[in-house]
């Protein structure tokens, strides 16, 4: 997820040495430049999410492979922006392109199972990432080394969970205490909600440092593609979320 784009290695002098090349006009990163870049790549996300939304034709109860492939593209765009960060802007395109699609499809068949439910998730990711941003912009909430601590923990459990869920997919077999609405499903789809806003709030952390380092301008496309990351992963938590809800309920 967006913790390995955005940490405590992101504004090394070996990684920011990698833009310092070949500049001839030096410019330091600021909140615009960063907040223009990722709603370019959020709004190339939303166009896909139409494009992907359109075209299924064919509603399935699961979508376990899809999951994967998508999971699988997250890790391997972002660990090559890691290691080169030169390419985030290409490979936060790519990344907009092929995840709006599938983030599109997948929010069709939730849709047709549960009416409403999309803008249901929308609303709410978009109220987590306001409410994210205002408790942050106060300091009610303070990203220190513990905070950092305990996001990484959870965030390499919850991707052991979903490898784990899709291995065991393969056999038909679901993880019922996870893919169901029990209490300890709805409880564990909770916290890993949770997990995404930290994530959220982790971000805007390290744009600041950012900002106060006067980090090189083209790193600003590196920490777009972070947040970007972050914001996708809520909203397919919260959609599912609200689906074990639905299901609960129903």
């Amino acid at each position: 997820m967006s913790t390995q784009v955005l940490n405590d290695e992101t504004f090394s002098a070996q990684r920011v040495g990698l833009f310092e090349v070949d500049r001839t006009r030096p410019h330091a990163m600021t909140y615009g430049g960063v907040s223009i870049r990722a709603v370019f790549l959020l709004a190339l996300t939303s166009v896909m999410a139409v494009v992907g939304w359109n075209s299924v034709t064919d509603v399935r109860p699961t979508s376990g492979l899809w999951f994967f492939l998508g999971y699988m593209l997250l890790i391997a765009l972002t660990f090559a922006a890691v290691s080169n960060p030169r390419i985030a802007p290409v490979a936060g395109i790519f990344y907009a392109v092929l995840m709006g699609f599938w983030m599109g499809s997948i929010s069709r068949i939730y849709d047709a199972y549960y009416d409403g439910i999309v803008l249901q998730a929308i609303m709410a990711s978009l109220a987590t990432f306001l409410g994210c941003l205002f408790l942050y912009s106060i300091r009610a909430v303070r990203v220190t080394g513990r905070f950092v601590r305990i996001l990484v923990i959870g965030v390499v459990g919850v991707s052991l969970l979903y490898l784990a869920a899709f291995f065991f997919s393969i056999f038909g077999i679901d993880l019922y205490f996870w893919t169901n609405p029990t209490p300890v499903g709805i409880g564990v789809s909770v916290l890993i909600c949770v997990l995404a806003a930290m994530s959220l709030i982790a971000d805007f952390a390290v744009i600041e440092a950012g900002v106060k380092a006067q980090a090189p301008g083209e790193m600003q496309w590196y920490l777009a593609y972070g947040l970007l990351s972050s914001l996708v992963w809520l909203y397919i938590e919260i959609l599912r979320l609200l689906a074990l809800l639905r299901r609960a309920s129903g």
